[in-house]
């Protein structure tokens, strides 16, 4: 079989932290600026140093890199101390870890992750529900790369690329997400890009964006494994 990259997203298409994150990223803002925030950006699909950036100026703060790399430690920090709570009140989306699974047996095939989680606290969500073990955080791309998500698909390409040295590209590479971010930047980069309507996009926001396939959810590991490498 053809080598194939998937590069999954984390949040609503793996798991769901059950809105705890909108605490910690309120509780990293005061830490690091000593000041409440007063503008939440929407969080859908978009990557921790876009909302960061957003946040800090729309609170009149330049968002310097010294400052969103600060940012990035609280948020991490913050997500460690609440594991207990996302654990409560978060969980795996259903199929999500036989989906894993089902990649993990074809030949060939690794699995890694695009998201916009930084690097730290992609590897913390995912361990909280035990889904690490057949995933390559090594070539993921995180939202402490850059702020557009089309960069990050290109750089876990990349990173896919040098590190199997196999050349991924076009068809072998596979995004799965549930919003238009990332169905925007797979296409970006001319690769596959499978929507799953596990979030708040409707199946209609992701046929819109222009998904390749869309998936009501992850339940079917046949149908997911078909939409992904048609067979």
């Amino acid at each position: 079989m053809t080598d194939r990259l998937v590069l999954w997203d984390i949040d609503r298409t793996l798991i769901k932290t059950g809105g705890v994150t909108v605490d910690i990223f309120r509780a990293a803002f005061r830490e690091v600026t000593g000041e409440d925030l007063t503008h939440l950006p929407d969080l859908g699909g978009r990557t921790d140093h876009d909302l960061i950036t957003e946040a800090l100026t729309a609170q009149g703060i330049a968002p310097d890199e010294a400052l969103i790399r600060q940012f990035f430690v609280a948020l991490t920090e913050g997500l460690r101390s609440r594991r207990d709570d996302i654990v409560a009140s978060g969980c795996v989306l259903p199929g999500a870890g036989a989906a894993l699974a089902a990649f993990a047996e074809v030949p060939k095939l690794v699995q890694s992750v695009v998201t916009g989680n930084v690097r730290e606290t992609a590897y913390e969500k995912l361990s909280m529900f035990g889904l690490t073990d057949r995933i390559d955080f090594a070539v993921g791309g995180y939202g402490c790369d850059d702020g557009r998500r089309a960069t990050l698909v290109r750089l876990a390409v990349e990173r896919a690329s040098q590190a199997y040295g196999r050349g991924y590209a076009g068809d072998r590479v596979i995004v799965i997400g549930d919003t238009p971010h990332d169905i925007v930047g797979a296409h970006a980069n001319g690769v596959r890009a499978i929507g799953v309507a596990t979030g708040r996009s409707t199946t209609d926001d992701l046929v819109a964006a222009g998904a390749d396939m869309v998936l009501a959810s992850l339940v079917d590991t046949d149908a997911v494994l078909r939409a992904a490498l048609g067979t």
